[in-house]
């Protein structure tokens, strides 16, 4: 399990947003670039929302593999085993997949905002989503917590 400095610890505990802020600024930097990648090889321009939307999903499922392992070692104090996670995660993963998607789509569909304004937009939104998700269901980090707390008595 990947331990930061004691001072870093204390500024953001695990399971804690800040911790989950930190590792989502790694997740979003892997999810930025697959996004870009996608687009340029694709060729897609602003006007293709529909393409867009698809980029954006292969960008988010593909980035969600790299998310979590790194919230499993870094963000939680995971009580359930790879195998739950990983199962727990995939129909979690897959509704914000949808979810992102669409909403993505739909701002780059009804709005003239710049890409990056509304990837940072969409990405926050999901991205609590998801921490509540990750905390309270794939990695049940509360339940790990006491369970520390009970063999340390």
């Amino acid at each position: 399990m990947v331990q930061g400095p004691a001072w870093f610890d204390r500024l953001a505990p695990k399971g804690s947003l800040g911790r989950y802020a930190v590792a989502g600024v790694f997740n979003t930097v892997i999810f930025a670039v697959m996004l870009v990648v996608l687009g340029w090889v694709s060729g897609v321009t602003r006007d293709q929302s529909e393409a867009w939307a698809v980029v954006w999903g292969i960008a988010w499922m593909g980035s969600s593999v790299v998310a979590h392992f790194v919230h499993r070692e870094f963000t939680f104090l995971p009580s359930t085993n790879l195998a739950y996670s990983a199962s727990t995660a995939l129909p979690i993963y897959t509704l914000a997949f949808l979810g992102s998607s669409a909403t993505f789509g739909l701002f780059l569909e009804f709005t003239t905002w710049y890409i990056w304004f509304i990837t940072t937009i969409n990405t926050g939104a999901w991205g609590i989503t998801q921490w509540l998700m990750n905390r309270t269901v794939i990695f049940r980090h509360d339940r790990a917590v006491r369970m520390a707390r009970a063999q340390e008595e």
